[in-house]
């Protein structure tokens, strides 16, 4: 029997970044000192993970109406919005009922919604919380309300704040939150190496790539804030200066938003780049696909808390060009490792890209760095062991 159990507290049950480094630390984290649970709202892709991995889950947390609650608002129907304390009050007591009834020793929240009712469940059961936190905390991304809740109850209910990056703790810390509460852990990652040549050709077979053709991707989400229009705008310039290039969009839109991945492709017969750009939809076989690139690119267009795609393909041994904000420049040496470019800036991403992928010595010397880089400070062995530590300093103060 393991010496601790923690129970993990997230609202999304959908496979999203958070979700995704939250597994890789569950698979190595020492199962003689922690035991795992997760309590979310209802079945889906998360739940199933879990239970793969023989770890318990508990259904119904938080109220469905409290789901609908969003970062700049507390709901769309007065309704709705009227029953919030009621579904907060109900869902804080039942999660604090089986922290008891468990023998939870501590509160794992994991998710923003679910900082805010586990750490009134784990308070109200007498066990520290500790918030896992991957979200920058500001008004571009929370409403002033939200802002509230975070350092209102980070300050009050968390034992400890873990940011994924300097960003993220820099920007709860101005909102008023102690620093010394507030500890970075980068998300982990597997380092699986870089020599994977086979791979490489079977990819860019499937997608018709020649094998000499410089190959420039962007991997997520294919959402308005992460910049796939301004990474398309780049490669049209980059095309006029290296003619054979060839670019690739790694992912899907979130639900509802497939007219914008239309308007994207739209974009590229306009720019007559329809023969050049590759939509490849959702693939599970990200980091394959991302091994046939030369250069992996990040455009998004609002500070990204620690965008893990740059640590993969570092990882990987790819260069990056990346958007700067958030935890950019925390991931990316600047003209060691890739280049920065600020966010918005097509011009400046296009030289950037042209630059990495007319000079491949230099490119692949940048990719080695990377590799280093990516090993000295995102190997998920050595993350895995900050985060235990830091949970063991919360556990050996007690209840």
């Amino acid at each position: 029997m393991a010496r601790y159990r923690f129970l993990i507290v997230n609202h999304a049950v959908e496979m999203g970044g958070a979700e995704r480094v939250l597994l890789r630390l569950l698979d190595r984290m020492d199962r003689e000192l922690f035991e795992p649970a997760l309590a979310c709202p209802h079945e889906g892709p998360l739940v199933k993970e879990m239970r793969d991995r023989d770890i318990a889950v508990y259904l119904g947390y938080p109220a469905s109406r409290l789901l609908e609650v969003r970062r700049k608002s507390v709901g769309r129907e007065w309704s709705k919005v009227i029953a919030y304390p009621y579904d907060m009050t109900l869902t804080v007591l039942k999660l604090a009922r089986l922290i008891r009834k468990g023998g939870f020793d501590l509160v794992f929240t994991n998710s923003a919604k679910g900082d805010i009712y586990g750490s009134l469940a784990g308070w109200l059961a007498g066990v520290p919380v500790v918030w896992r936190l991957h979200d920058i905390v500001t008004t571009e991304a929370f409403s002033r309300l939200n802002i509230w809740f975070f350092k209102t109850f980070a300050s009050l209910f968390a034992r400890k704040v873990l940011a994924v990056s300097g960003a993220v703790k820099d920007a709860l810390a101005a909102q008023g939150v102690k620093e010394d509460k507030i500890k970075v852990v980068f998300n982990g990652i597997d380092l699986e190496g870089v020599a994977r040549p086979a791979v490489k050709e079977e990819v860019r077979a499937e997608w018709r790539v020649a094998a000499d053709a410089p190959l420039a991707g962007m991997v997520g989400r294919l959402v308005d804030w992460k910049g796939p229009d301004y990474f398309i705008e780049a490669a049209a310039v980059v095309s006029e200066e290296i003619p054979q290039a060839r670019f690739m969009l790694v992912g899907a839109a979130i639900f509802g938003e497939k007219g914008f991945v239309d308007d994207l492709e739209d974009m590229t017969v306009r720019l007559g780049l329809e023969d050049k750009v590759i939509f490849t939809g959702f693939r599970e076989d990200v980091s394959d696909i991302m091994t046939a690139m030369d250069l992996l690119v990040h455009a998004s267009i609002l500070p990204d808390p620690l965008p893990t795609v740059l640590v993969e393909a570092m990882s990987l041994g790819i260069p990056v060009v990346a958007a700067a904000g958030g935890g950019v420049e925390e991931i990316v040496e600047d003209g060691v490792t890739g280049i920065v470019v600020a966010p918005r800036d097509r011009e400046a991403m296009a030289r950037a890209m042209i630059e990495i992928l007319s000079h491949p010595d230099q490119a692949i010397g940048m990719g080695e760095a990377g590799l280093r880089r990516a090993a000295d400070l995102f190997d998920i062995e050595k993350t895995t062991r900050q985060m235990e530590a830091e949970l063991l300093e919360v556990l050996s103060g007690g209840r």
